[in-house]
């Protein structure tokens, strides 16, 4: 079994950061266009970031729960809240690409209903 090339997570979600910025920025009205079937690229490739998202919050959530002895000198109330608002989060992460999903057959019927230079 290789080993798989691990990056600090700072480092892992700075990039998230930088690249849904740069995603966020291009798709505002007056960026560039992009097709409707880039679009609906766009759609897909947004879910599996949301589910990837919710895992990585449900990860987090899970070390805190995990770590308490790690914490024992924070205040109990507080390793409580940061647990049940990362675990919110990650529900929360999950619903937003279950939404996305259900939308998809839409945005496809869409796209292929306009020609496919169709720029939004």
């Amino acid at each position: 079994m290789q080993d798989r090339l691990t990056l600090p997570p700072t480092v892992v979600a700075t990039h998230l950061r930088s690249c849904a910025e740069e995603l966020a920025a291009g798709l505002r009205c007056g960026g560039p266009g992009a097709t409707t079937a880039e679009l609906t690229d766009v759609v897909a490739q947004l879910v599996a970031g949301q589910e990837a998202i919710s895992h990585a919050l449900a990860g987090l959530a899970a070390r805190v729960e995990a770590s308490s002895a790690a914490l024992a000198a924070a205040p109990p109330l507080d390793v409580e809240v940061v647990f049940e608002v990362l675990r919110a989060a990650a529900i929360a992460s999950r619903c937003s690409a279950e939404a996305l999903d259900e939308v998809t057959p839409s945005f496809e019927c869409v796209s292929e209903s306009v020609s496919p230079d169709t720029r939004l």
